[in-house]
């Protein structure tokens, strides 16, 4: 990371305190999870990759649910800094798009699913994976607001 990035993070961490401990809990759980059910396979831009984001931007906001009554501030903070994870390690046009959008279907699983276990929400993304979308364009995401994204098989 340059300078800057370490600036940058650190002071998205001030406005934000409280979350730094559920975030590095929720990616160390999220990283674990895609590797227990697609190896190495999610680090490409395919569906597993799909399910990693999704599932990222579910379990910030379910962690730092736990540190806040206030959901849309765990809703916004896992935006935040997902996005701001994007910009650091900056993709490709498409595959930047495609990470924000997935990353988007997993805090609108939150939302709509926000009363059931950790455990269903996550058996709820692993079941959209085989119904991943394979996009080859941008506009193609619009066609596909909560059904996750890939680039490649």
């Amino acid at each position: 990371m340059k300078p800057r990035d370490v600036w940058s993070l650190f002071k998205l961490l001030l406005r934000f305190p409280l979350f730094a401990y559920p975030t590095i809990k929720a990616t160390f759980k999220c990283i674990r999870l895609s590797n227990k059910y697609f190896g190495k396979r999610h680090h490409t831009n395919n569906a597993a990759n799909a399910f990693r984001h999704a599932l990222w931007n579910y379990l910030i906001v379910v962690e730092c649910r736990k540190w806040t009554r206030e959901e849309h501030k765990a809703i916004h903070w896992a935006e935040l800094i997902t996005d701001w994870h994007e910009e650091f390690s900056p993709n490709k046009d498409l595959a930047r798009a495609m990470d924000l959008h997935n990353n988007q279907v997993g805090r609108n699983l939150f939302k709509a699913h926000k009363d059931t276990t950790t455990e269903k929400g996550i058996a709820l993304l692993k079941d959209m994976v085989p119904y991943s979308k394979k996009i080859s364009d941008i506009e193609d995401l619009s066609n596909y607001t909560d059904r996750l994204v890939h680039l490649k098989d």
